[in-house]
């Protein structure tokens, strides 16, 4: 060491900050240690804290919950003739180290680094003195997210024919972040939790993800009232956490709710289409603004499911010009409605093989039509051959009527009674 005696080691950490290329100029808003850390923060692991990083705290910042970097204490050991000198030093992002040289300048240059750039070494005077120094500083750009909890720098410097070489660590990421808890319960058990703080999977929010987030829902079909989710939600939600419609999904029907408009479902959907349901035609409905494709009703249609074990057919009611009409509908992946009409106006419209030919609608009508014509035929025939009435004067109409009359009707009938009335004719 005597031969190094005009060597003066002072490792001495100066809390200057740099000017950072990257955006850490607002440390309070960083949402992680990590990143707290890469910007020359220091970080609170306290879940309850609202401020969690800052550039240089107060003592009384955090009491308990602050989180600990790994910090190498200094280390020298003695250079020979063959050897050089080698040091150790712990040095922060937005931090500097200084080593101070007497007399004599120092040549520096780096050597060695596990990261790619924005480490600063360089050599200096101190004014109106005779003592050089080198100040090692890693700028905030030094750490990138994937970097370790501590990266190395190497440095050779150069004091005339003596070489040192210098190596520098640099915390870049937090301990705390090595022991995460995914689906944590303290995450209501969606996010991972670290260093203090729940990460949220999409669709969640909050200090510890309790809260649904709202982002790209559109306020014309926003729900308003809770308590009111019959109404507001066509009856097959309710109004969630964004006041917008979460759709029950064990109802009947459920496979075609709509998320989007208030949880409708198929029958609301079918139901502006009228004039193709009482429509006898079959195949595609042209008066719908959507695809409307009418089938002939096959009962056996009515058992399918999905792979989810949901009906894929609805049965659905309503009113055209005050004719109930019963119908099935369902949807295909294109979004085509199919429907089979089951009765309109109380006429059941199932189909029906006879000698071959399917009676639809059309046919059965037609039959009801001809049967009716045929029986007011067949009336008016035994109307017109009844016989003749009696004339007036016959023999059988004599004295019908009359208080004295001796004479009997043979086409009355004396009334008969089981009643007696003990009171009858008695004052």
């Amino acid at each position: 060491m005597a031969s190094y005696s005009w060597l003066i080691v002072c490792a001495v950490l100066i809390t200057v900050k740099l000017v950072f290329g990257n955006d850490c100029s607002s440390l309070m808003k960083l949402e992680s240690c990590d990143e707290c850390i890469r910007c020359g923060g220091q970080w609170c692991n306290d879940p309850d804290a609202n401020t969690r990083c800052l550039e240089m705290p107060s003592d009384n910042w955090c009491p308990g919950y602050r989180e600990e970097l790994i910090v190498i204490g200094e280390r020298i050991e003695p250079g020979t003739p063959d050897k050089p000198m080698y040091m150790e030093r712990t040095v922060k992002v937005g931090n500097q180290n200084i080593i101070n040289y007497k007399n004599i300048e120092p040549k520096v240059k780096i050597i060695n680094t596990t990261q790619n750039h924005n480490f600063y070494v360089k050599t200096a005077k101190f004014r109106g003195k005779e003592n050089w120094y080198v100040e090692a500083s890693p700028g905030n750009e030094f750490c990138s997210e994937k970097s370790k909890t501590l990266e190395g720098v190497y440095v050779e410097i150069n004091v005339g024919d003596v070489k040192d070489i210098v190596q520098y660590h640099v915390p870049c990421a937090c301990q705390c972040s090595e022991r995460a808890e995914v689906f944590s319960r303290k995450c209501n058990g969606r996010g991972t939790y670290a260093c203090g703080v729940c990460s949220c999977p999409s669709g969640w929010a909050g200090k510890f993800c309790e809260k649904k987030e709202c982002k790209g829902i559109r306020g014309d079909l926003q729900c308003s009232n809770p308590a009111r989710n019959e109404l507001e939600c066509s009856g097959n939600g309710y109004c969630g956490p964004c006041e917008t419609c979460e759709c029950y999904t064990d109802r009947p029907g459920s496979k075609y709710f709509d998320k989007d408009y208030y949880c409708a479902d198929i029958c609301m959907t079918t139901s502006d289409c009228d004039e193709c349901l009482s429509n006898p035609a079959l195949g595609h409905c042209g008066e719908c603004h959507y695809p409307f494709i009418k089938m002939q009703y096959n009962e056996t249609l009515m058992v399918q499911r999905d792979s989810m074990n949901r009906s894929v057919w609805v049965t659905c009611n309503g009113t055209v010009d005050e004719c109930h009409v019963e119908y099935a509908a369902m949807k295909d992946e294109n979004d085509d409605v199919y429907v089979m009409v089951i009765k309109l106006c109380d006429h059941s419209t199932e189909a029906s093989v006879v000698g071959g030919v399917s009676l639809t609608i059309p046919v059965v009508l037609t039959v009801l039509l001809v049967a009716a014509a045929g029986a007011a035929t067949a009336g008016y025939l035994v109307w017109k051959s009844r016989p003749p009435p009696l004339p007036l004067a016959d023999t059988q109409y004599q004295n019908i009527g009359a208080e004295d009359c001796v004479g009997s009707n043979p086409l009355y009938i004396p009334p008969t009674s089981y009643y007696n009335n003990p009171t009858y004719g008695k004052n």
